[in-house]
């Protein structure tokens, strides 16, 4: 029963064909450490913990651990293999713009072990043909008439359509259309952007398509929240001592307050004074007219500091940000105002990070993008991890994400 419950929690059950299997394992991992503490917390309630060895109990859950990943990973290793060799496929037609097209076909191309093969498409009547990749059939037409005739006389597992802006096809013919076949019929709109979630919401009898936002209930966000406290008051506990040398550590070596706060924007896009400890000569406002961010060999970085950064200690202090509630302990990483400003105009959907509590650690940090962002095609990165993050949300990410985090303290990309 435990297995079902944190398992299917876990999404260890949902298709990982466009998933890591990495990502998979750490999910069995923490789903199964989840049900070990289950037993153990009902086995000491009950008393019956006393007649288990727990040399054999250990061996039995390390046992189960390796069973568990050999099945789960072992199998879709198998069925990638199989589909990356023509087996186990799915043919289909896709009809749209050259363009989305050939931006579909190249998706399809990258990715052998979704199993999916193109084996014909349709472009409207307008427009020159653009060069096709090695491998890539011509259209065989664009006129609905000819797609008809098409279906008629091939068979084909799923259909994908695109709207194009066209006299010749509008949109209510195509849903028409596409609704007199019988086949499974995708809408690909030209429109759509990565960061996007595409949850289909109903209103009476109207179907509205959500593109960003929070969809996760009060008791996951309680949960989420009890966790950050019981977690982030243990943790000041412990490293209580580490607190009180490294706060001298600071004093000592250069002038200057000890900590570091600097306003950020949180939660709905609130401002909040973020904590750290000092690691630079300047402390700058965060809504500082350009306001630059520390870059590798950046004279304002003191050697403590660096020391600090590189092993992400000067974040510590943000566990009290974590008590008070502006922060949790996962969550896309808070920006200065300034840098909010700049790339909110340069990147689609980049508030919408800000749906959920700012973190001391992310997946975008874990997945390698922390540090400076000298490019834009950094930044975006970085804010696709974090919308990711919201539409993936479980409580077992979290887990994955802090264990991730502890494993790799020490960055090259920290400075």
């Amino acid at each position: 029963m435990f297995s079902l419950i944190f398992f299917n929690h876990g999404k260890i059950y949902q298709p990982y064909r466009q998933t890591s299997l990495f990502t998979l394992v750490l999910r069995i991992t923490v789903s199964w450490f989840q049900v070990l503490t289950a037993l153990l917390l009902v086995g000491f309630a009950t008393k019956v913990t006393a007649t288990f060895s727990r040399l054999d109990f250990g061996s039995w859950a390390l046992l189960v651990w390796l069973i568990l990943i050999t099945m789960h990973v072992g199998s879709r290793l198998v069925l990638r293999f199989h589909r990356r060799n023509g087996g186990n496929t799915k043919t289909v037609l896709f009809w749209g713009s050259s363009e989305s097209a050939l931006a579909f076909y190249q998706e399809l191309n990258d990715l052998p072990q979704l199993g999916l093969r193109l084996v014909a498409w349709f472009r409207p009547p307008n427009g020159a043909l653009p060069p096709l990749p090695p491998g890539m059939k011509p259209p065989i037409g664009g006129g609905l008439r000819e797609l008809r005739e098409w279906l008629d006389a091939n068979a084909v597992d799923l259909i994908f359509f695109s709207h194009v802006n066209t006299q010749d096809v509008s949109m209510k013919a195509l849903i028409h259309f596409f609704g007199d076949t019988c086949k499974p019929v995708f809408y690909v709109p030209p429109w759509g952007l990565p960061s996007m979630r595409f949850h289909v919401e109903q209103i009476g009898s109207r179907f509205c398509i959500g593109l960003w936002g929070n969809k996760d209930s009060l008791i996951d966000t309680q949960i989420k929240r009890l966790f950050d406290l019981l977690l982030a008051g243990a943790a000041i506990i412990f490293l209580a001592p580490l607190f009180l040398l490294i706060g001298a550590l600071v004093a000592c070596t250069s002038p200057g307050p000890i900590l570091f706060r600097q306003a950020r924007y949180g939660l709905n896009g609130r401002r909040f004074k973020i904590c750290k400890f000092r690691t630079m000569t300047v402390t700058e406002n965060g809504d500082q007219p350009g306001l630059r961010q520390a870059s590798r060999d950046d004279l304002r970085i003191t050697p403590i500091g660096r020391f600090l950064r590189r092993w992400s200690l000067d974040e510590l202090p943000q566990l009290f940000n974590v008590l008070t509630g502006s922060m949790s302990l996962v969550g896309p990483r808070p920006h200065a105002v300034e840098h909010n400003e700049l790339y909110r105009k340069l990147i689609p959907g980049y508030m919408q990070r800000h749906q959920f509590k700012p973190g001391i650690t992310g997946l975008a940090q874990v997945e390698g993008w922390r540090g400076e962002t000298a490019e834009l095609i950094a930044m975006e990165s970085r804010i696709d991890a974090d919308l990711r993050y919201q539409r993936e949300w479980s409580f077992g990410l979290d887990l994955e994400i802090l264990i991730k985090t502890i494993l790799h303290l020490r960055s090259t990309n920290a400075y």
